[in-house]
């Protein structure tokens, strides 16, 4: 977004009146590019602003926003180029490399899309996870979890202290019903595993026994604060044994792709180089 530097400089209101006069009612007529500003030798045309987006009632602000920001950075730019302190030639020079590195980068970017296939099959998802056990290591628990923050005025109560330990096969809904319209925050993914110390950010769960507590299946209630919370550990995973495959899926795939993607670079140099060298547009006098 474009954002206006305020100033009292009296040219701004000028810019303001006269590039919205070009811009918006096409004064002048011609065809040619009206001049907008000008700083030394800089010039602004109405057709640079032409990427401009904006709807009628604000395109003066934004205009101008861009008249003023190009002045004051060509302002600044002037006086750059008059320092003698300042290395033009080194300044070139960054500048070359930078559109080098620019075009190939550009140029990698759009081979890749090409050539790169984005498929992940559960096969290769299922086999990463077994040949790099090494690095699912859980260094906290995960625990799947049901869970519910409810204002202590909240109405009937007593109906979620009945059912949120899902002991019954309607127990889920009627819990999930409540929660839509009752809960500050509730929580509930039988497919899904979280980390335990995540789970705490949410809950004012304290002096408790992190093991015993997550071990035992736990199922408490509790009031902290005006709110009543109702935490139902349904399953966990021990720390220090490996992650599980579910909860691993999309980083697995991330990585199985970022392979992919050093191979297909990779690949793709190659292929680059050789071919130059086979058509002899390589030459090396020394």
């Amino acid at each position: 977004m474009l954002k206006s530097i305020h100033s009292a400089h009296p040219l701004r209101n000028y810019f303001s009146m006269a590039i919205l006069c070009i811009m918006v009612f096409s004064c002048g007529g011609g065809n040619e590019a009206e001049r907008i500003a000008k700083v030394g030798e800089y010039e602004l045309f109405e057709t640079d602003l032409a990427f401009l987006s904006y709807t009628k009632e604000d395109s003066a602000e934004i205009v101008s926003a861009f008249v003023n920001n190009w002045i004051e950075e060509h302002i600044l730019l002037m006086a750059a180029e008059e320092m003698e302190s300042i290395d033009q030639t080194e300044i070139d020079k960054k500048v070359a490399d930078y559109r080098k590195d620019l075009l190939i980068h550009e140029m990698e970017t759009i081979k890749l899309d090409e050539k790169l296939d984005t498929t992940v099959t559960e096969e290769e998802i299922l086999n990463y996870h077994r040949s790099h056990k090494e690095d699912f290591q859980l260094n906290d628990y995960l625990v799947k979890v049901l869970y519910l923050k409810i204002p202590t005025d909240a109405p009937n109560v007593s109906k979620i202290e009945n059912v949120y330990r899902l002991q019954k096969p309607g127990d889920l809904a009627t819990v999930e019903t409540y929660a839509k319209i009752y809960a500050t925050n509730f929580y509930y993914d039988i497919e899904s595993w979280i980390y335990f110390d995540d789970l705490l950010k949410e809950i004012p769960l304290t002096d408790i026994n992190k093991d015993r507590f997550i071990l035992n299946l736990s199922k408490i209630r509790f009031e902290d604060n005006g709110f009543y919370y109702f935490v139902n550990i349904l399953d966990y995973k021990l720390k220090n044994s490996i992650s599980p495959l579910d909860f691993e899926r999309e980083n697995i795939k991330d990585r199985i792709l970022n392979l992919r993607i050093k191979e297909t670079r990779d690949q793709l140099k190659k292929e680059l180089i050789d071919a130059a060298y086979e058509k002899n547009e390589v030459t090396i006098d020394k």
